[in-house]
Formats: structure tokens, C-alpha cells, sequence
């Protein structure tokens, strides 16, 4: 019942134009994994690191930006920003764009590495873990990946 709790404003975006950026050959319905499928089917290829950093740093600052912008607040009032931890250089520069406060930023990456789709939960259960989250508090969630796709969520505590 309250509207400052909950998901408070949300964007995503896509740009199937840089679908090949990243890409894992095998999986999904056209080469489903199996015990005989090769090993090198089976890992994920960046073709052009620049452009990965240039266009993931691009798309979650942009839907960042609309999140914040659909939530009705500003990034002065994001107590804890959690990318997804692909790559540190990325969210760094995310941080820096949106003018967040690099100490808000939750940095799981060198502990944990990049653990794909769980980098966010995993960060967000760390991060409770070490100062739990504040009655009010306002959380920005941004993440890039594959397709090259992306995303941003404010949550509201």
C-alpha cells in the first residue's frame, strides 16, 4: 500500500544490431547442451571487447537515467547502485555517468567474479548482509548482456 515501496520505476532496451558482440554458439532450442556437444560450443565469445564496454556502459546509463526518471527521483537519492558485476571498469563508468556516489556502488566482482544472471541477487544479498537495507532506502538496479540487452529497475525499501 505504500508507493515509495516496491519497484518504483523500470527501463530496458535491446539492440539485436550487436546480437554477435556476445554470444555462446550452443544452448537453447537450435543446439541444446549434451554430454558430446564440444567444449569451445559451450563458451561465451566477445568479438569486440571496446564496443561491449563502449555500448554496455551506453545502454545502463541510459536505462538507468529512465528509471530514475520513471521512479521520480534523482541519483543523489540512490542509496546503493548494483550493476551487474561483468566488469568493473563498466559499472565504475556507469556510476560516474549518473553522477552516484562511487561509495554506494556495491562492488562484488573481485570477490565473486562475474556470475552471470545472479550477479544482482548475489549482490543484493550481500550487500544486505553487510549494512541490511533502510525503511525508505532507494535501490538502482543496471544491467547490460547478451543480444545486447539491458536493463534498470529503482526499487524502493
Amino acid at each position: 500500500d505504500n508507493p515509495d515501496q516496491g519497484n518504483l520505476g523500470a527501463s530496458v532496451n535491446s539492440d539485436g544490431s550487436r546480437y554477435g558482440l556476445i554470444q555462446i554458439p550452443a544452448g537453447g532450442s537450435n543446439t541444446p547442451f549434451h554430454g558430446d556437444l564440444d567444449i569451445e560450443q559451450t563458451r561465451m565469445t566477445i568479438t569486440d571487447g571496446r564496443e561491449v564496454f563502449s555500448k554496455a556502459v551506453e545502454m545502463m546509463t541510459a536505462c538507468s537515467k529512465d528509471a530514475l526518471v520513471a521512479a521520480g527521483v534523482g541519483p543523489q537519492d540512490v542509496g546503493r547502485f548494483v550493476p551487474h558485476q561483468a566488469n568493473a571498469r563498466i559499472f565504475d563508468a556507469v556510476g560516474r555517468n549518473l553522477g552516484i556516489a562511487d561509495h554506494t556502488i556495491v562492488k562484488t566482482i573481485a570477490e565473486y567474479g562475474n556470475s552471470s544472471a545472479a550477479t544482482i541477487p548475489l549482490s543484493l544479498s550481500l550487500a544486505h548482509q553487510k549494512e541490511p537495507f533502510r525503511q525508505g532506502e532507494k535501490i538502482l538496479l543496471a544491467a547490460a548482456g547478451a543480444g545486447l540487452s539491458g536493463g534498470a529497475l529503482v526499487i524502493g525499501i
